[in-house]
């Protein structure tokens, strides 16, 4: 039987973003045609984990699908700057774990939390490795592509210089994180501060943290510069790496993979859940919605500003699902933002979350999705979701949002972190009832699993045709 191990960067049931609901589909796809699949993620927390409890691996099925997952405290022992991309404690459970399924190749769908040392453990074990590249993890250690000061980016430059400005800051734990370490490692001086003027105090606790960021500050630089390097060449071992859009064969190319790996198989999705709802309940107003993680890059406090500073006369209601409380800097400033007065303020309204199951029938409830991300979206499954039920999208004018949102034909576009552009958009709706019309017969019918999957079968037979034997595994070419 054909065994195929998948790895994501993180996993259901804790986890329910794209990129995870993309994993289980295509793995449940796989098991349908007789494949022996199995996933393993890594379980990130989504606030500080320094001391996490737990075990170092965890194994479960979920929805018919075996899982195996490398916990955060196995990541975290002996923890380097550079273990974010080659981690050699992660590198060793995935050697045991291919030794003990022996797949006949490796789908990498994310790498992130699990490194690229894996990739480096499948070439050692003489498995194939086969790339879905969902997002720019490989060519951005914080995945957005996106500038401290709002702008896009298209990738490190000579020496990772940028990468020094806008990523290496992120490698050191906050003042205030350093202070609870420090305390609970010493208690007597932090005891001894507390008996301190507050100003002494601060000072000295200010001159602790500048002199732990100034140890570090070498190991930061060392692996910020090398990483574009290692990821770039160990990607460059796949057999094939596929990608959803232009843009990110564009990047990828640009950032040195070299182009011939690269195939194009846009996403697919499961549309049997969706279609059915494509009629819509009825209502005599418009109403917007947002799906997805509540964060920052997701651009959902330039929704909620558009939407306030509507003309008081219009009538809309904004409702946002997702959780406000996953990350604690960035959701709750959302509610508070959406309690300013204004004439709509009342009209916006916070769903949570949802099982996955339901996404059709909450898009059913729904004239427009808005999707006003900052940065380079790949293909967000939600679209495609949308674009299932027949609803229109609006989005940020960029990367592949742009892919498949066509202006004025199946939605419509603003301008990157405009405010204004994205409430033109959304007056436009408001104001032409007849335009949500034809935006919604300009849908095309969406691309299905089965289709994704079908195009992911030809670059296995073409590129991996069979497992090689790990004897003659160093001389065997890439396909």
């Amino acid at each position: 039987m054909k065994r195929v191990l998948l790895t994501v960067h993180k996993f259901f049931p804790q986890h329910r973003a794209g990129t995870e609901v993309l994993t289980l589909k295509v793995a449940q796809e796989l098991q349908s045609r007789g494949y022996d699949v199995l996933v393993v993620a890594g379980n990130p927390p989504d606030v500080d984990a320094r001391r996490r409890p737990g075990q170092d691996t965890s194994e479960y099925v979920f929805e018919g699908v075996p899982v195996r997952v490398f916990e955060e405290p196995l990541r975290l022992k002996g923890y380097t700057f550079k273990h974010e991309y080659l981690h050699p404690g992660l590198k060793s459970q995935f050697v045991k774990l291919l030794d003990e399924f022996s797949p006949d190749l490796v789908h990498i769908f994310h790498c992130q939390n699990l490194s690229a040392a894996i990739i480096e453990a499948a070439l050692e074990q003489a498995v194939p490795v086969i790339c879905s590249l969902t997002d720019f993890w490989f060519v951005c250690p914080i995945v957005q592509l996106k500038r401290p000061d709002g702008r896009v980016c298209r990738g490190p430059d000579k020496l990772a210089g940028n990468c020094l400005t806008c990523y290496t800051p992120r490698l050191f734990a906050p003042a205030n994180q350093f202070k609870e370490a420090f305390g609970s490692k010493y208690p007597g001086v932090e005891q001894l501060l507390s008996r301190l003027p507050t100003a002494a105090a601060d000072a000295c606790w200010n001159a602790a943290y500048g002199t732990y960021a100034a140890i570090k500050v070498p190991a930061a630089i060392e692996a910020t510069v090398k990483r574009p390097a290692v990821l770039r060449d160990l990607l460059s071992t796949a057999r094939a790496i596929m990608v959803p859009t232009r843009l990110m064969r564009d990047i990828f190319v640009e950032n040195g993979i070299p182009p011939e790996l690269i195939s194009n198989v846009p996403f697919g999705l499961d549309t049997a859940p969706l279609v059915v709802h494509r009629q819509k309940t009825a209502s005599d107003h418009v109403r917007f919605g947002f799906i997805g993680t509540l964060f920052e890059h997701k651009g959902v406090d330039l929704l909620i500003a558009a939407f306030q500073g509507l003309p008081a006369q219009y009538n809309a209601e904004l409702s946002i699902y997702g959780d406000p409380y996953q990350f604690p800097d960035y959701g709750p400033k959302l509610l508070e933002l959406a309690q300013r007065p204004s004439p709509h303020s009342a009209r916006i309204t916070f769903g949570g979350t949802f099982p996955n199951e339901k996404l059709g029938a909450v898009l059913s409830n729904l004239d427009v999705l808005v999707v006003p991300s900052r940065w380079y979206e790949n293909t967000p499954l939600v679209v495609q979701s949308a674009f299932a039920t027949g609803t229109p999208v609006i989005a940020t004018d960029l990367g592949g949002l742009s892919e498949l949102v066509h202006h004025e034909r199946n939605g419509l576009l603003f301008e990157l972190n405009n405010v204004e552009s994205l409430r033109r958009q959304l007056m436009r709706v408001i104001e032409d009832r007849e335009l949500l019309t034809r935006l919604r017969e300009g849908i095309e019918p969406e691309r299905t699993v089965q289709d994704m999957v079908d195009d992911i079968e030809r670059v296995y037979d073409r590129t991996c045709p069979e497992r090689a034997p790990k004897a003659v595994a160093a001389a065997e070419p890439r396909g």
